[in-house]
């Protein structure tokens, strides 16, 4: 079977064109340029040279493909409107390449549209937080839904805020930079803000599940733990040998930037659907606390 998957050189795409061609799929990724390109090649994965702009590309990949994987997302906090609007064009163009097909169409979408979840753990028919910067998003997952009725067998995967592992991700690079940046690993108020995790190759596995299972269909939300900001910090302060401390949340905007909105929120998922539907089961891998202290994030004690 073919997959087309964009964003196979990325944190989360590049994890699962690994599992992927585990398994045995040929798997042809999107590069923009050269440099993914390389990329690519030297990972085994055929290259399909365009942007996500290049709608003719994306739908005739699409087209000649079995299956299509949708994990590139522009990330910038200066243009979430366009990148948004962006994904929902690239989905639209997806749908027009295998309506009528039953061809597995999953998408990547993120809790980051729920907001704060006010120590509520989220299900797939949580609201969207009315006062979240990224609820926006959460339009681009609707349009995903709504294709079931165009013959598309249609997924959408919400993954947490912090997806770690392989010494990656935004957010624990973030923190971790932080607080080098600091000498101190901050923390909001009480820090007893929860937010929920998960390994990378947990959520890699999560993609492979939804792919190879032909009933799988619709939103499944994606968390093996919840950590309290506070023992994230506490955390990366043993990793650096530095003090966790207290601070303002007036001195936490200053210093965190947009960043803070997302490190001063209740953010937990509950992932009791995929786990009860497709029999996922996040145990494999070292938790993000353990990981940070003592596995693949120990490569940041000396670097500057």
């Amino acid at each position: 079977m073919n997959v087309f998957l964009t964003g196979a050189t990325g944190y989360v795409g590049s994890v699962v064109a690994e599992k992927l061609k585990g398994r045995g799929f040929k798997v042809f990724g999107l590069a923009r340029n050269d440099e993914a390109e390389a990329k690519l090649i030297e990972a085994r994965t055929e290259p399909v040279r365009g942007s996500l702009e290049d709608f003719d590309v994306l739908k005739n990949a699409a087209s000649e493909a079995d299956s299509v994987i949708h994990t590139a997302f522009s990330h910038s906090f200066d243009d979430y409107n366009d990148a948004v609007k962006l994904d929902r064009e690239i989905i639209k163009n997806f749908a027009e390449a295998l309506k009528e097909t039953n061809k597995p169409l999953i998408i990547t979408s993120s809790s980051a549209i729920l907001g704060d979840t006010r120590g509520n753990l989220a299900d797939e028919n949580y609201p969207f937080g009315q006062n979240s910067s990224r609820k926006l998003r959460g339009e681009a997952e609707n349009d995903v839904l709504q294709l079931s009725s165009k013959g598309i067998r249609s997924i959408v995967l919400r993954l947490p805020l912090f997806v770690y592992g392989r010494g990656g991700s935004s957010f624990v690079p973030f923190v971790i930079n932080q607080a080098k940046k600091e000498s101190s690993a901050n923390y909001f108020e009480s820090g007893e803000y929860k937010v929920s995790a998960v390994h990378v190759e947990d959520a890699a596995n999560a993609y492979l599940l939804a792919l190879e299972t032909s009933t799988a269909k619709g939103l499944y939300n994606i968390s093996a733990e919840s950590v309290s900001i506070k023992e994230l910090n506490e955390t990366v302060a043993r990793l650096l040998n530095i003090k966790a401390k207290s601070i303002s949340s007036e001195t936490g905007r200053e210093q965190f930037g947009k960043m803070f909105e997302f490190l001063s929120i209740n953010n937990e998922l509950d992932a009791s659907k995929i786990k009860n539907h497709l029999q996922w089961s996040p145990n494999s891998y070292r938790s993000i606390l353990e990981d940070i202290e003592n596995g693949s994030y120990r490569k940041f004690q000396n670097l500057e």
